[in-house]
């Protein structure tokens, strides 16, 4: 049974595991890959659904001395979710990293397999008690939930992807098949490996999948790598890649607010690495959690060059926003969480803007609350009910010492559910403020946040404003003409997008309105994003602009430019504006920076204004053909 993800909410990788218990399909179709169990896709047989699963137990090796460790398969009926009752004729084979640990028939009288496994490494095949003799791979054994065997083989013995065929066969009673049906489960078991670096400290890596090795700690990067296959065949099977690193909290070099983390070369985004400091006192928890899509554009580059998925883990100059923090001890909300400035010291005022989310949809929250709570060296040194009927919090404080301070959200919603995460306080340069009280931003200084579109997604933390911001930060600002035009812009924008946003948030039709007018911009940057990163630097920065502006202006200003082309504008002249704006642009750059706020911003304005004329000119006449068409 596939169940369905919301993409905004890539949470700590067990939960999330747990969540993509994916779906396999019949005769080798696609197929997911489950934590412990595994579920097929539905399929008609005679005049009913029918579905398999299989699970083991425990889910990670190093729960084996203290579970009893279990073998259970059976079909089901996937609307009611009841095993289907009658005689069910099995043939199960388990495979792991192409050892067979077992190929045996089944016959249950009840539809369920279920064996009590006793892992044994020395043992070479499988043997199940109570036999006089091993039983032969053709040899129907007895079974039933009430009456299991017990099942010696090399099963748990080791962690990985664990590939279970369950084959229902034709001499089944209980689900009338006319023919052998199989399906392909993929069950995913942890195992840690731990490792001691050059200075003695102690880390660990929890894999699903299989071996970890060439495990090193250099620089404050952590690298290590397993066995994976990149056929695109193979990754398209595969919805969630799921690792854990684990150290010590005492390693200050690695106390950081966020990490940068590659996969075979290729960055990823802040939703694969997922920080866990709910889990253990003593150890933080970084969770690789790649997603399908990702891990498609990483094998695209791999190709055929390498059989292993290579990691590396280093703490971030600036951390990436927004981290999700799944709440415990009954994972009832997600928290997304960021904060500015994003480099936190002590005396500066921190902005720490959060959202209550709901796990399985990623919808908002409303009419929430939680407290608020900040603990450094065991001692509370802040705490604040805040409530919202929005589901959506800002919050301010200012740290008078560095360290480790622990972020808390308590008490949600009146509930015994909470997350938490460690921030890194760095000691600052500004002076301690005597008592703590909301501070307020400078006069001059403009806001951060893209306010309408904040208002239309309900967030500051959704994926669509995070991108419009990493945009901004990333491509716009880091070059300086888009500095001075983004200075320019500010001045204009912060002057009425304040008022238009509050009015937003109590008009619903006007939120989606602009929701949905806001998606084609998505589109427009992504291209434009391409452009820079082709190029590159001022040159790069200028025709992104000019690509973003004449999109902008043929998506969004062309029924203004219906109204100019009705004067029969001479195209020529459009082209002959764009180029001295453009000439403008360029002289202002090498020559003389204090006009780039002014030629940027008329670079801008003429590509938007020109686009727009032309595409409704070319709309015109296209009208004008079709009119001329059905007079003929």
């Amino acid at each position: 049974m596939k169940v369905k993800r919301y993409p905004a909410s890539l949470v700590l990788a067990a939960f999330l595991v747990v969540v993509v218990v994916a779906s396999s399909f019949v005769a080798g179709s696609a197929y997911g890959h489950g934590l412990g169990v595994d579920q097929s896709l539905p399929v008609t047989i005679g005049n009913r659904q029918v579905a398999v699963e299989a699970s083991l137990e425990p889910t990670s090796i190093d729960q084996i001395s203290n579970r009893s460790p279990t073998l259970l398969v059976r079909a089901f009926d996937p609307g009611s979710n009841t095993t289907i009752s009658g005689v069910v004729d099995y043939r199960i084979a388990v495979e792991l990293q192409g050892e067979m640990l077992l190929d045996q028939r089944f016959h249950s009288s009840d539809g369920i397999v279920l064996a009590n496994l006793v892992p044994d490494e020395s043992i070479d095949g499988w043997e199940i008690a109570g036999r006089e003799s091993a039983a032969a791979p053709d040899e129907q054994v007895p079974v039933s939930q009430s009456t299991p065997v017990q099942l010696r083989s090399r099963m748990l013995t080791d962690g990985g992807l664990y590939h279970i065929a369950v084959t229902i066969e034709s001499s089944s009673t209980g689900i009338q098949v006319g023919q052998d049906k199989r399906f392909d489960l993929y069950v995913s078991i942890a195992r840690s490996f731990n490792f001691e670096t050059e200075g003695g400290q102690e880390m660990s890596v929890i894999t699903y999948y299989d071996k970890v090795t060439d495990f090193s700690y250099e620089n404050t990067t952590i690298s290590f790598e397993t066995p994976f296959t990149w056929d695109q065949a193979y990754v398209d099977q595969v919805p969630v890649l799921h690792m854990e690193v684990r150290f010590p909290k005492s390693i200050e070099e690695l106390q950081t607010n966020s990490y940068t983390g590659t996969l075979n070369g290729q960055n990823l985004g802040a939703e694969s690495i997922q920080i866990d400091d709910y889990t253990s006192e003593q150890d933080r928890i970084v969770h690789f959690v790649i997603a399908n899509a990702r891990l498609s554009r990483v094998a695209e580059s791999v190709g055929d060059n390498s059989a292993a998925a290579v990691f590396t883990l280093k703490p971030a100059e600036k951390p990436k926003f927004p981290l999700d923090l799944v709440t415990s001890p009954g994972e009832n909300y997600i928290l997304q969480l960021s904060w500015g400035p994003d480099v936190i010291e002590t005396g500066a005022p921190v902005t720490f803007v959060m959202n209550i989310q709901d796990p399985t949809t990623g919808d908002l929250i409303r009419h929430s609350s939680f407290d608020f709570v900040l603990t450094q060296g065991g001692q509370e040194i802040h705490k604040q009910r805040l409530t919202s009927d929005l589901g959506t919090y800002s919050h301010q404080y200012a740290f008078t010492r560095p360290g480790t301070v622990t972020l808390s959200a308590s008490n949600i919603n009146g509930e015994n559910e909470s997350a938490k995460i460690d921030l890194a306080v760095l000691q600052g340069t500004g002076e301690l403020p005597v008592q703590q009280q909301p501070p307020q931003p400078p006069p001059n200084q403009q806001p951060s946040g893209c306010l309408i579109a904040t208002a239309a997604f309900g967030s500051e933390l959704t994926p669509q404003v995070q991108y419009l911001r990493d945009f901004r930060d990333n491509y716009i600002m880091s070059t300086a003409s888009g500095s001075a035009f983004m200075n320019a812009f500010n001045s204009v924008y912060y002057s009425f997008s304040p008022q238009v946003a509050d009015y937003e948030r109590e008009q619903p039709w006007l939120q989606a309105t602009v929701k949905a007018g806001l998606y084609p911009l998505f589109g427009i940057l992504m291209a434009s994003e391409s452009a820079y990163s082709a190029v590159g630097g001022e040159a790069g920065a200028a025709l992104a602009g000019a690509i973003a502006s004449s999109l902008i202006g043929a998506v969004y200003l062309a029924p203004a430019g219906a109204a100019v082309a009705s004067r029969r504008v001479d195209s020529k002249i459009l082209l002959i504006i764009v180029g001295a704006a453009a000439a403008i642009l360029t002289i202002a750059l090498v020559f003389m920076p204090a006009l780039l706020p002014i030629s940027t911003s008329a670079f801008v304005i003429a590509a938007a204004g020109s686009s727009a004329i032309m595409v409704a000119k070319a709309v015109r006449r296209a009208a004008c053909r079709l009119k001329q068409l059905r007079k003929l």
